[in-house]
């Protein structure tokens, strides 16, 4: 929720600065700057402080880098949403290191995309929730109430922190000796960068899509903001529900690139849907292609990270999860930008999300060659 409060809300935000909306993109890759930051520099950081205690802490630098968003100048958009990222990339791979530890094999990627569903979840009360607090009380508003959620999350898990950080070792060091390592690692095992390679493009199409949603409804269809917020709603839903969707049947098949390459051939077709994206687009066509995108861009994440866990090495789980995120994390940072920069040459959101097509088609491409190494 609180990494897509400001794309919620972007029309206001903008309106507040007196900037245009299309560059909410390059807030989201800021906070991917910060996000793989973290990744290279703390992936030891869950053997030192355990999992349940380093996903406190992201939380609360999450909820710092909000309470950074408010004060009134736009330098500290920027600043905010690094310390978000920063906090947000120590997510993961603590959740990723406890999930492991407690889920039976047989249910990894079914529990790791249920995992997963929180992050459409949240984008579900910030599409909600963001836009209504904006109309009546000011965008900052629904800046203050997420970060009280998240101290919220804080003190929740305090509880089970005892039981669920007792593999914790003190005397690991923090700060990873060699940053780049868990990346170095699966770049150099074929199967794992092609998988990754496929994420970091769903990466790409998924934040696209959560980021401008709102944005490009209100500036191309004119609709007002919550309105479009319902449309940010629909994708969230479609990601939740597609997460949940490709974890039980990938359990079944037992081929997670084989089904992900399904769906990367789903995404390729749909994203040529944004040609039909103008003013006079059918409001349920707008809904039906929003709902497609968010499905098939957002369902990759349970099935990606159960795949990079189960072929990591023994004990390095963390390490290898925050190493695959860091690549992953390219397509967000890049993904964004490159969004609005299509739209700024073309000055057509509809373009821009034709543009999507590149990152699925090289997903597809990398999936059905991760089979082949496979076999």
């Amino acid at each position: 929720m609180a990494t897509l409060v400001l794309p919620a809300v972007a029309p206001a935000v903008a309106l507040d600065y007196g900037f245009d909306p299309s560059l909410i993109g390059y807030q989201i890759s800021l906070l991917s700057i910060g996000m793989a930051a973290a990744l290279t520099l703390l992936g030891n950081a869950t053997r030192h402080y355990g999992g349940a205690r380093t996903n406190q802490i992201g939380h609360a630098m999450v909820a710092a880098g909000m309470l950074v968003l408010l004060i009134p100048w736009s330098a500290f958009l920027m600043i905010g949403s690094l310390i978000m990222g920063f906090g947000y990339g120590m997510l993961t791979p603590s959740a990723s290191h406890l999930l492991m530890r407690f889920t039976p094999p047989e249910r990894r990627s079914t529990v790791f995309s249920v995992h997963q569903v929180g992050i459409p979840a949240g984008g579900m009360l910030a599409a909600l929730i963001a836009p209504a607090i904006t109309v009546y009380a000011g965008w900052r508003w629904a800046v203050i109430l997420s970060a009280l959620l998240l101290v919220g999350v804080v003190l929740l898990m305090q509880s089970g922190r005892r039981s669920w950080d007792d593999d914790r070792d003190s005397k690991a060091p923090v700060v990873t000796p060699n940053p780049l390592a868990g990346a170095i690692a699966i770049w150099r095992q074929r199967e794992l960068r092609l998988i990754t390679i496929a994420g970091s493009c769903f990466s790409w199409a998924q934040f696209c899509a959560a980021t401008f949603a709102v944005v490009s409804c209100v500036e191309t269809l004119g609709m007002n903001l919550v309105v479009a917020g319902t449309v940010l709603t629909v994708v969230q839903i479609a990601s939740a529900s597609g997460r949940i969707l490709i974890g039980w049947i990938t359990d079944r098949v037992g081929d997670t690139a084989r089904v992900l390459a399904w769906n990367a051939g789903l995404l390729t077709v749909f994203t040529l849907g944004g040609f039909a994206l103008n003013a006079a687009t059918p409001l349920p066509l707008v809904y039906l292609m929003f709902a497609v995108l968010g499905a098939t861009s957002g369902c990759w994440p349970g099935a990606i990270l159960a795949e990079v866990g189960r072929l990591a090495p023994q004990g390095q789980v963390s390490l290898a999860i925050s190493g695959s995120l860091v690549i992953t994390n390219v397509g967000k940072f890049i993904g964004p930008i490159i969004f609005a920069n299509v739209y700024a040459l073309t000055r057509s959101y509809g373009l821009a999300f034709v543009s999507l097509v590149v990152p699925a088609a090289v997903a597809l491409y990398c999936l059905l060659a991760a089979r082949r190494s496979a076999r």
